[in-house]
């Protein structure tokens, strides 16, 4: 009942509450501190990604009548526990990929899972003219990827953090660097 009665008067006094994006007119364009957040990251994968479509691959695999291609997890070379949001950039690029139509996108991600539902489909449960045939995965034929990279200084009760997004498409055969681009940031606390 004490619990209740203090989360009321914080509610009533004026205190924190929770608001969602659209509730705040541009809630998530501030910056809460020099830690990269999603405004952060989708504007450097918008730099790459921008780069990508005017790159020689793209040329490439245009006169390759779309060729397979697999998006490996983007690393993370920061002091911050970013994974998830790493994720979350590797699919849109897969998203981009996908949506431009110049490549077929092999997941990486789910192969494991849907060659064992293949499997199962194999079992005397299945009608045998219905299940998926074996063999007929696809292999990358190109890989992209990319590091994010940061330098943290800090001088007199200020902080600067520079950011960097490396992207890269890798030739699956070869390992060959096909394309690689690096988009920069910079957020600070400042007196």
């Amino acid at each position: 009942m004490v619990l209740l009665v203090s989360c009321s008067c914080l509610i009533a006094c004026g205190g924190p509450k929770a608001v969602r994006g659209e509730d705040v007119a541009g809630l998530d364009d501030q910056a809460m501190g020099t830690g990269l957040d999603r405004y952060d990251l989708q504007k450097l994968l918008h730099e790459n990604m921008e780069a990508l479509q005017r790159s020689a691959v793209i040329k490439r695999w245009q006169s390759e009548n779309q060729p397979t291609l697999a998006v490996i997890p983007i690393r993370n070379d920061t002091s911050e526990h970013i994974e998830s949001a790493l994720e979350s950039l590797a699919s849109d690029i897969e998203t981009a990929l996908v949506n431009a139509g110049h490549v077929r996108i092999v997941s990486l991600e789910r192969q494991g899972q849907i060659m064992e539902e293949v499997r199962k489909q194999y079992g005397d449960a299945f009608d045998p003219t219905t299940v998926a045939r074996w063999g007929k995965q696809s292999g990358a034929r190109y890989f992209v990827t990319g590091k994010v990279f940061s330098t943290d200084e800090m001088f007199e009760g200020e902080r600067r953090v520079q950011y960097s997004l490396f992207m890269q498409v890798l030739d699956a055969e070869t390992s060959d660097v096909l394309f690689q681009y690096k988009s920069t940031l910079t957020k600070a606390i400042v007196r």
